[in-house]
């Protein structure tokens, strides 16, 4: 999407009706629970996509074990994946830290700060709960946001190494098709000079044969002859087959980088998928402490905001998402610490 494009605005009535629709929603348990379980089942998703590493790590080491002096380039990229790896189980534990954080702070956003709300009864509570509300949304949760920005800067950088592997893997395509066509019209002409050294052999027996009756030096000039075009026959043969197992190579490479690029375009999708979940985590501090500066914004306006139909809406609606949001991060955070994931 452009960056030009122009934020969707809705209309206080648009704004209204999304948040009963969600409301409604949420308050049907299977709902909620579905939302919780959505959240918690990140961590499972989590295993796959370290499995998916693995099997990355395992493709790119048999290349260098296999081929490595065919392809000193893979070497390379072998190890620029290690550091992914590294770098992924890392942030995965993170993940797991700011998971058990944001649940915290979601408990308190919900139990405490907007809790508040529904106790305002004077022009007092209402300042009391605006100094708090501005005390609360300058806590500063670095955490969260180094998090979020690690997981794109992962997922930046594995984009970039799949678009660089793949122009490597068609720069070598091109390179080794070169090779190939090269290879065939070398064949093509050793087997037509076999041919010609073929055809000089029976001239030259038969030759031979006449060299019998002709005299003792015509035969010895036949028979050097003869054996000369023998011998370079066994040459261009011996050249041959060499030729034919170069392209035989050149074949048998091209197939392993393809094979290499079908495993490696199959991870793509997981990485992004997994790096797109985590980085809601990051969000969430973002989120909450957005949400609480414009609640409390509304509130300065004074005691009749509280019977604005929108602000309460938005009020109930926070609290409702609040509850399956952290049960669904605490969970989240106890299940990877459970997993047979790897420590950082």
């Amino acid at each position: 999407m452009s960056s030009d494009t122009a934020p969707i605005a809705f209309t206080n009535e648009e704004k209204k009706e999304f948040a009963k629709a969600a409301i409604e929603a949420l308050n049907n348990p299977e709902n909620v629970l579905q939302f919780e379980k959505d959240i918690e089942n990140i961590g499972t998703t989590a295993v796959q996509i370290d499995q998916a590493f693995d099997r990355v790590s395992r493709g790119f080491k048999a290349m260098v074990e296999n081929h490595g002096k065919d392809f000193p380039e893979v070497a390379v990229f072998r190890n620029e994946w290690t550091s992914y790896k590294e770098r992924w189980v890392k942030y995965l534990w993170n993940s797991r830290d700011v998971a058990s954080e944001m649940s915290a702070v979601l408990r308190r956003y919900d139990e405490v700060f907007l809790a508040m709300i529904d106790d305002i009864q004077t022009e007092s509570d209402l300042r009391d709960v605006i100094k708090e509300f501005a005390v609360f949304s300058k806590e500063e949760h670095a955490t969260s946001k180094t998090m979020a920005n690690n997981f794109r800067g992962l997922e930046a950088d594995v984009r970039g190494f799949g678009d660089r592997f793949t122009t490597y893997l068609a720069a070598k395509k091109v390179e080794l098709d070169q090779q190939a066509a090269s290879l065939k019209v070398q064949i093509d002409e050793i087997q037509e000079a076999i041919m010609g050294w073929n055809a000089k052999i029976i001239g030259a027996l038969l030759a031979l044969g006449a060299g019998l009756a002709a005299g003792l030096w015509t035969l010895a000039i036949t028979s050097l002859s003869l054996a000369y075009f023998i011998y370079e026959r066994v040459k261009a043969e011996i050249e041959l087959r060499d030729r034919k197992a170069e392209l035989e190579e050149v074949n048998r490479k091209q197939r392993e980088l393809a094979e290499l690029k079908s495993r490696f375009d199959g991870l793509k999708p997981d990485i992004s998928l997994i790096a797109e979940k985590l980085v809601v985590f990051g969000n969430i501090w973002d989120s909450v402490s957005t949400q609480i500066k414009e609640f409390g914004a509304i509130l300065e306006t004074g005691l009749d905001s509280l019977q604005n139909e929108e602000f309460r809406l938005q009020v109930t609606l926070a609290r409702k998402t609040c509850i399956p949001l952290r049960s669904g991060l605490a969970k989240y955070a106890v299940n990877l610490e459970n997993s047979p994931l790897p420590k950082a």
